[in-house]
């Protein structure tokens, strides 16, 4: 990478992690990983940041980067799946890690090196459907959250407002629907030993599980059961 494209994308030689090249992260400790800068890692790199909670952030677009450095956030540019990048933002001594990159082959790729490599690191990660969640979960994920869920509980909210129902009335019909659905979805991740749907329950047993052999990105199958 030269030096001329860096600063041409508005990023400092300091903030591309290569082999030859390292950030000082002694002071990390029981940090967060967020792996992916897009409008979701946005979003967690927020409420960190107003909660003062430690995190280090990594993606592989120079705008993102130059647009997070810019802020003054601890974002660098580098592959979420290499061993030697994660040990350059100080995965051994981080407690979790949030998955939320473009695509599933580099989302699958980084939750197998964690769980083998850094096994003392929590992952969390959305999938788009239960076989996505599945794959992720073989992989070593420790809670696969169901993508769809909230944001459609959110829209869902909006129009049953502005059909004049009550506010009480469509909290109680949005809570009910999250439970039925998590309800449906534990009885289906407990009959395939899987803990899709805020399986934070795997958390306690992350340790006894090992993970799969080095993952091909092509290794995905389109799921038909939307989650």
């Amino acid at each position: 990478m030269q030096l001329a494209w860096l600063e041409q994308n508005g990023l400092h030689e300091s903030h591309f992690l290569t082999p030859s090249n390292s950030i000082e992260t002694d002071d990390l400790e029981d940090h967060i990983i967020i792996c992916g800068f897009g409008r979701v890692g946005q979003i967690i790199a927020q409420l960190l940041s107003e909660r003062l909670v430690p995190f280090v952030a990594l993606d592989v677009r120079s705008d993102r980067v130059a647009m997070g450095r810019a802020l003054g956030l601890s974002l660098y540019f580098g592959d979420a799946g290499s061993r030697e990048v994660l040990h350059k933002v100080g995965a051994e001594r981080a407690c979790a890690a949030t998955i939320t990159l473009d695509s599933p082959g580099a989302n699958y790729r980084t939750v197998w090196a964690l769980s083998k490599y850094f096994p003392n690191v929590k992952t969390f990660i959305q999938a788009h459907d239960v076989d996505h969640g599945l794959n992720l979960e073989k992989a070593g994920a420790t809670a696969v959250v169901p993508e769809t869920l909230e944001p459609s509980l959110q829209l869902a909210g909006a129009i049953l407002s502005q059909a004049k129902l009550p506010a009480q009335e469509i909290a109680t019909a949005l809570d009910e629907f999250r439970y039925r659905h998590l309800a449906e979805l534990t009885e289906l991740c407990e009959a395939s030993g899987c803990s899709l749907g805020y399986g934070f329950a795997r958390v306690m047993r992350k340790s006894e599980t090992q993970p799969l052999d080095y993952p091909d990105e092509n290794h995905f199958t389109e799921g038909t059961l939307p989650i």
